[in-house]
């Protein structure tokens, strides 16, 4: 059952039509204590805790290319980056090693081109953007303020409405993904990409599943919104 779906329509730099796609809000909880995961089937799904925490830099991991300010990290740090709500493992940042912590992500996907893009993305700011790319035209635009409930994208740091699985369906292929940022931080985890059958015959969370994770988050008492420098 799907918790929220809202169509976008996206329209880049002068292109002669706009794109149509499908975000649905809603995940299941990860055993590996990364808070939620997707529950789409036959995708890929890259956890980064094989990996160390590591500085920006050019890297490869999942058969997926990494490259710009991004960097694998695990726990908190006030003003520079947050934790998703209930992750305790290894997740990205956009925002790079130096005192900012703003700037981009791109990850290139090699092998068969994705329709599917899946993200747990972790206190949703404004201004963290995704953009998919294909062969360097551009595919979609995606803020935090159109994934937030009611659109507030404000960085809060526990609540569900900003710390929740993102399900994007119905994409032009994509080859390339951008995680950008114009302020501290754009974290994600859980990221899943794939080809699925169409929007029929898709399972996603039921909404019991995340119920229990929102009470868990609550028994963790993170009610503090995200510092910003």
């Amino acid at each position: 059952m799907l918790l929220a779906t809202a169509g976008v329509l996206a329209l880049f730099g002068g292109a002669p039509q706009a794109r149509a796609y499908t975000i649905s809000i809603g995940g299941v909880v990860a055993s590996d204590g990364s808070g939620l995961t997707t529950a789409v089937g036959s995708t890929m799904v890259l956890t980064f805790d094989s990996l160390p925490p590591l500085a920006s830099g050019h890297f490869i991991y999942g058969g997926v290319g990494f490259d710009g300010d991004g960097e694998v990290i695990v726990g908190s740090s006030s003003s520079k980056y947050s934790a998703p709500a209930g992750d305790t493992t290894n997740f990205l940042v956009a925002g790079g090693p130096s005192s900012s912590y703003i700037g981009d992500e791109d990850i290139t996907i090699f092998g068969p081109s994705s329709n599917y893009f899946g993200l747990y993305w972790g206190s949703m700011d404004r201004y963290n953007t995704l953009i998919f790319l294909n062969g360097g035209s551009p595919v979609a635009r995606i803020s935090g303020t159109d994934v937030a409930a009611g659109g507030n994208a404000n960085g809060d740091r526990a609540a569900l409405g900003t710390n929740n699985y993102v399900n994007i369906f119905g994409l032009s292929s994509y080859d390339t993904v951008v995680f950008s940022t114009s302020a501290p931080n754009f974290e994600v985890d859980n990221i899943a990409f794939g080809r699925v059958p169409a929007p029929d015959t898709r399972t996603v969370a039921e909404p019991g599943t995340l119920a229990l994770f929102g009470a868990g988050l609550l028994g963790l008492g993170l009610i503090r919104r995200k510092r910003r420098s």
